[in-house]
């Protein structure tokens, strides 16, 4: 999930152009326009990846949204 919240958090749908727009329906744009229908219509995996994004969220403006992920620790 952080993998493709981070795809989103650097994606043309964290740009000014949708700023006027719900981070849901931002959300919902990307995962339809790049491909991940089954994240989308999946209720369970669209509530966790949401999750992931409002996490990320704070790292991503420290790092002017479009930043690198952050490197992960080990598990």
């Amino acid at each position: 999930m952080d993998d493709v919240a981070w795809q989103f958090l650097r994606s043309e749908f964290t740009d000014e152009i949708y700023a006027h727009w719900p981070i849901d329906r931002r959300l919902d744009a990307f995962l339809l326009h790049r491909g991940y229908r089954c994240l989308h219509d999946d209720g369970s995996a669209y509530g966790a990846l949401l999750e992931r994004v409002m996490a990320n969220l704070p790292v991503a403006a420290r790092r002017g949204v479009r930043g690198s992920p952050p490197n992960r620790r080990p598990s």
